[in-house]
C-alpha cells in the first residue's frame, strides 16, 4: 500500500506530508507536485527543488494539452481550440485560458481541475494502477479555509482517482501547521515570510486584496506576466471587484494599495518594514 500525497509547496502541503511520513514511514509515502502550468512563482519552483533534495523526494509532474480530456467540438464553440496543440504538448496555464476561452473564476475553477489533478491522475495511471499497486491519497485541506470546507470528512471516495481520499489535517488551524513544521526542522517557503498568504500560482485568481499589493511590490514581474496575458488574450486575468465593471490588472493593482473604501493610499510596504524593522509573516515566522 502507497500513501500518495499531492505537495503544492504550501504549509498546508508541507504538513500533511510530515504527518502521512511519520504514520506511515517514508518507504511508503510518494509525494506528487504538478506545476500548474509554470504559474508557480521562481521562489516556490526552487523551494520545492530544495525540499525534493534535502528532505523528501517529490515527483514532479507538468501539465500536458491531453490532461484536458478527448478532442471534439465544445458546446457553443466553433471549434475546439485544444486542435491547435500536440496531445503532448504543455499545457501552460495561459494556453489553458486561451482554449476555455477565459481564466479561471472561483466558481468556475478549472485550473485545479486540468493543472492539478489531470496531471496527477495520469501519472498515478501510468506508475501505480497499471502496474497493480494499491494506493491512498491524502490531501491538505482544512476545515477552517473556507465555508465550503467546514464539513470536511476524515475520508471519502475519490471518484475521479477511484481510491479513499484522506484529510488528516483538516481540524489543524493554519499556525498549528507551521508549528508542527518549524518543531521538525523543515525549510518553509520562503514567501510566507515575505507576508504572503497563498504561495502556489503566482498570482492566484482567489487572491485577496493584501497578496495582490504583496506581487505589486515584491515581485512586480508576475503583475507583468499577467498583463501580458490579458494583452494577448483580451481577457481580464481577475474577476470584476463590483459585478459588471470589466478590470484589468493594472486595475486591480491600483485597487489593492488602497484602504477604507479606496479612500486614501495605504502606506507602501517598504516603509512598513522600515518602520517595524521585522520581516511581513503573518505567521511569526520571523520570531
Amino acid at each position: 500500500m502507497k500513501h500518495v500525497v499531492g505537495f503544492s509547496g504550501g504549509i498546508d502541503s508541507q504538513a500533511c506530508l510530515h504527518f502521512v511520513r511519520q504514520k506511515f514511514g517514508d518507504e511508503n509515502v510518494i509525494a506528487v507536485n504538478s506545476d500548474v502550468g509554470g504559474h508557480e512563482h521562481p521562489v516556490t519552483t526552487a523551494f520545492v527543488k530544495q525540499f525534493s533534495e534535502t528532505v523528501f523526494p517529490i515527483v514532479q509532474v507538468t501539465p500536458l494539452i491531453k490532461d484536458m480530456g478527448g478532442r471534439g467540438t465544445r458546446p457553443g464553440a466553433i471549434k475546439d481550440r485544444r486542435n491547435e496543440f500536440a496531445e503532448d504538448d504543455t499545457l501552460t496555464f495561459e494556453r489553458l485560458a486561451y482554449i476555455k476561452g477565459m481564466f479561471p473564476r472561483r466558481k468556475i475553477q478549472f485550473c485545479t481541475e486540468h493543472l492539478k489533478l489531470q496531471p496527477m491522475l495520469r501519472w498515478q495511471n501510468e506508475n501505480l494502477v497499471d502496474k497493480g499497486i494499491e494506493f491512498e491519497r491524502y490531501a491538505g485541506v482544512r476545515c477552517d479555509e473556507s465555508n465550503k470546507r467546514n464539513d470536511t470528512p476524515e475520508r471519502e471516495w475519490d471518484t475521479l482517482f477511484n481510491c479513499w481520499l484522506n484529510y488528516p489535517i483538516r481540524c489543524w488551524t493554519k499556525d498549528e501547521c507551521f508549528a508542527v513544521i518549524k518543531k521538525a526542522g523543515e525549510p518553509i517557503n520562503p514567501l510566507y515570510t515575505m507576508g504572503f498568504g497563498r504561495v502556489g500560482c503566482a498570482p492566484c485568481i482567489n487572491s485577496g486584496k493584501e497578496d495582490i499589493r504583496q506581487w505589486a511590490a515584491r515581485s512586480p514581474d508576475m503583475i507583468d506576466k499577467v498583463r501580458e496575458w490579458e494583452k494577448k488574450l483580451g481577457l481580464t486575468f481577475f474577476a470584476p471587484i463590483k459585478p459588471g465593471v470589466i478590470n484589468w490588472v493594472d486595475d486591480v493593482v491600483a485597487w489593492s494599495k488602497t484602504v477604507h473604501g479606496g479612500k486614501q493610499y495605504a502606506l507602501p510596504i517598504v516603509e512598513i518594514e522600515a518602520a517595524n524593522q521585522m520581516c511581513q509573516s503573518k505567521y511569526g515566522l520571523c520570531e
